[in-house]
């Protein structure tokens, strides 16, 4: 659970109804919720009732009755609504939720006009207009990566209703479930984990034939198998030598929640270069049009300072960009920059920001700052074994410790891009919201210091990740015990998306 907010787990039945008790309780533990959502598409009562023995906090099935039902965890309040007929009475009896979920609420797009209405819009607009507070809307009809404000009107004055989607991911290759931290502002963040990263099915290398091998010669969980030799694992049917050495690596790496090099080769940069900089940026997308936030933090003099286009426009994209390299510049005469992921998204396009908008500092980056991507050193060159259940970059420091807290704890990087996307393109201007009709979704406000307070964490994190990789022994080096003095950490679980998730 964030230490900011409430996390809500949702699931879809038919995403975990593969999953035997291990790896479901796996699926708890991982995501530590405060409560669990299940969302009434593909509903099965044998999988809720699973998870109703496996958790001990509330766990809330849209496919129940159709009643009202409230839940109050970490001070955030939950109204559970089994259709939006409820709502208008619940606004009397509940009228201050801080989210209501309810499925009944979902876009809708006419075949012939194309245009968009929202089903359940009315009956969540009355709810809103008589609440206390100013709630947010769930739905487990759309994927969590839903997030859009829709604007109605009641007895004549307008109301905003912002909607959020609940349900796991569709990515390639399967569904990842999705947890939401939300707290009381309406800020929500998604972390998620592939449905079929937990158990044993957690490590790398093991798919659902590898895992029942394991399980057949006695390695039950992520812990056994990390106590393991490659040779025992070697004399398993069906796992060869790189195999067995692949999954030992990643065993160690959840169950001691450290990172675990695989080779001697030196961590990038040099220990003679000058000190690094982490850097993060934040786009309106993976094609970005504008860099609107850059966040840079010098470990040695442990200090954030961040570059941040509140007005941000498609006719001067720029202007972080500008602000950035010129200040690097009177600070660092070659500074060297870590970003991760960098070599793939930052740093291509801060060159092409500085190139465009910065011309004059075009010869100063391209020879004098020197720039490193510690995921490209430890995943692409498999160097080293990280500890997330994802190589994303907040999954990783999270395994390691690092805990999210205040305003960072519940954003994320795709929603902010998708709502400063929508900033650019004008959607409260003419033509939607108030101004052209009541079924436009219509802009979330953007709140700029959590926004900095999001970039700040990254790039600690980031700083503490890659202290993480230098400190571990090298692979000529082998501790002489299994684990940091020989003391097992249990705790390998990860949180929180980011911009990488596009």
């Amino acid at each position: 659970m964030s230490a900011e907010g409430a996390e809500l787990l949702a699931l879809r039945c038919d995403a975990v109804a593969d999953l035997g008790e291990p790896a479901l309780r796996d699926v708890v533990d991982h995501f530590d919720p405060a409560l669990v959502y299940v969302v009434r598409d593909a509903s099965d009562v044998r999988v809720v009732s699973r998870l109703r023995r496996l958790f001990d906090g509330p766990v809330v099935s849209a496919t129940g009755p159709a009643a009202v039902r409230t839940e109050t965890v970490a001070d955030v309040s939950f109204l559970f609504a089994g259709s939006t007929a409820l709502l208008e009475d619940a606004a009397e009896t509940h009228p201050n939720a801080d989210y209501v979920v309810c499925d009944d609420l979902e876009p809708r797009t006419d075949a012939v006009s194309l245009d968009a209405t929202l089903a359940g819009r009315e009956a969540a607009a009355r709810y809103r207009a008589r609440a206390n507070g100013e709630p947010t809307f769930l739905t487990g009809a759309l994927e969590a990566s839903y997030d859009h404000v829709w604007e109605a009107t009641v007895d004549g004055e307008a109301v905003r209703l912002p909607v959020r989607g609940v349900a796991p991911l569709r990515r390639s290759g399967g569904a990842e479930l999705a947890a939401l931290t939300c707290d009381r502002a309406g800020s929500v963040a998604v972390s998620s984990v592939p449905a079929d990263r937990f158990g044993l099915q957690a490590l790398t290398g093991v798919g659902p034939t590898t895992a029942e091998r394991l399980r057949t010669n006695g390695y039950d969980t992520r812990a056994a198998v990390a106590e393991a030799t490659e040779t025992a694992l070697c004399s398993i049917d069906g796992i060869g030598a790189s195999t067995a050495r692949e999954i030992v690596a990643s065993a160690r790496a959840l169950a001691d929640s450290r990172v675990v090099r695989r080779t001697a080769d030196p961590v990038p940069p040099a220990s003679d270069a000058a000190t690094p900089l982490f850097v993060d940026i934040e786009t309106d997308g993976l094609q970005p049009t504008i860099i609107w936030l850059i966040g840079v933090y010098d470990p040695e003099r442990d200090a954030y300072v961040d570059f941040v286009d509140t007005e941000p426009t498609r006719d001067d994209p720029g202007a972080a960009t500008r602000e950035f390299v010129s200040w690097l510049a009177a600070k660092y005469e070659t500074p060297s920059l870590l970003a991760w992921n960098g070599h793939s998204f930052d740093y291509e396009h801060l060159e092409r920001f500085i190139a465009r908008d910065a011309p004059e500092f075009h010869e100063y980056w391209r020879e004098h700052v020197s720039t490193y991507d510690p995921y490209d050193w430890a995943v692409r060159r498999d160097n080293a074994v990280l500890p997330g259940r994802t190589n994303r970059l907040e999954d990783v420091a999270h395994a390691l410790g690092c805990d999210r807290s205040g305003a960072a704890a519940a954003l994320d990087g795709k929603t902010l891009a998708e709502r400063i996307r929508r900033l650019l393109e004008g959607s409260n201007g003419p033509g939607s919201g108030a101004n052209g009709g009541s079924d436009a979704a219509i802009s979330p406000g953007i709140d700029w210091d959590a926004a900095r307070r999001y970039c700040e964490a990254d790039v600690r994190e980031l700083a503490a990740v890659y202290d993480a990789i230098v400190a571990a022994p090298p692979a000529t080096e082998e501790p002489t015990e299994h684990g940091a003095n020989g003391d097992r950490a249990t705790d390998d679980s990860t949180t929180q998306t980011g911009l990488a998730d596009f």
